[in-house]
Order: structure tokens, then sequence, then C-alpha cells
């Protein structure tokens, strides 16, 4: 995934290396260039657009503390992105403790992406997201991930591996096994409809 580097701007190398030298200046422009990615993967682990952008931040506050340290062994967004990715798991480890949420509760929040406003539609609509999230709920931790990390971030096989910390050889065989796991749950929807 190539980052989004306006075409006069410094890129993400520069970026970290004019932080280490004492401009502040260089995190907020890191800031700015991920943020709303780094929100999106925060909510699709939470749940919640408050608790995502609660994460977020403390996630870019560790990562300021934690940028003169950083040795470029990856990416800046794969860095961010484990960074969030943690804050979100242990967020999501505590709140179930004290109550389960499901993804199924978030389908209010979703928009609609059809451009009809007709009830029925937006009824199985809402419907379909419902069974997509409760089945993607229902994968294994590390299948689940990687199922996030492909089809709402868009990374590549490489890309993942180097977030998950695994071979892309890992990576494809936990993407076919939850792919599969999903067809499985999710068949019955497709095949009879809603």
């Amino acid at each position: 995934m190539t980052q989004a580097v306006p075409p006069d701007g410094p890129n993400d190398a520069e970026l970290v290396a004019a932080f280490k030298h004492g401009d502040e200046q260089a995190f907020v422009t890191i800031v700015e260039r991920y943020k709303h990615r780094l929100a999106r993967l925060a909510q699709s682990v939470v749940h919640n657009e408050e608790d995502a952008l609660d994460i977020v931040q403390e996630s870019l506050i560790k990562a300021y503390h934690g940028l003169q340290k950083f040795r470029s062994s990856s990416t800046v967004y794969t860095w961010l992105y484990r960074i969030v990715m943690n804050h979100a798991i242990d967020f999501v480890r505590k709140m179930a403790k004290a109550s389960f949420q499901s993804t199924a509760d978030m389908v209010h929040e979703l928009p609609d992406l059809s451009g009809t406003s007709q009830p029925h539609t937006e009824a199985l609509r809402a419907e379909l997201h419902r069974k997509i999230f409760a089945a993607v709920d229902l994968l294994p931790a590390k299948q689940r991930e990687v199922v996030i990390l492909r089809e709402v971030e868009g990374l590549s096989y490489k890309e993942i591996a180097e977030v998950v910390g695994c071979s892309e050889g890992t990576v494809m065989s936990r993407l076919y096994y939850a792919r599969d796991q999903l067809r499985k749950l999710l068949e019955p929807y497709i095949t009879h409809g809603l």
C-alpha cells in the first residue's frame, strides 16, 4: 500500500528524520496523513466511534514518545497500525470482561451506499451487514485480524505479514481458512437469501 504523499511534500522517512532533529511539525504531518485510516481501523475493532477516537489518541501519544526510537525496519503506517491495533485489542479485552458488545450492534452506523431509500432494501442491507459482522466476530482472533487488514484496510500480503509478525504464507493460510469459514457461516444467506 503506497503512502499518500503530496507531490511537493516530504515522505515518511524524511518526516521521521525531521522529528528526530526536533521538528515537532513533522509528527503533526504524519498524524494528518494517517489519522483517518487509523480511526477506521480502531473502529473496525471496537465498533464505537468515540472509543476508536480515544484509542487513536492514546496510540498517537505513545507513537509521539516512541518515534525517536523508530528504526525504519517497517513503514511508519505499519508501525502506527500495530500500536493502534494493540490498543484496540486491549480495549476489547477489557470491555469483554465487563460486558460483550457484538459487531452487529454497529450496523446502524453504516452508511447506506445503495443510493436508494426503499425501506425494504435498507432493512435487507442492514440485516446482511449484521450477519456479516456477526460471522467475522466468530472467527478466531488471528483470522479476524488478517481479514480486517486485507478487506477493510486493503493491505498487501507482505504488509499484513509485517504487521502481524508472520510469513506471507501464514497470512495466506489464515485468510484462506477465514474466508472458508465465512463462506460456510454465510452460505445459508447467500443461497436462500435473508
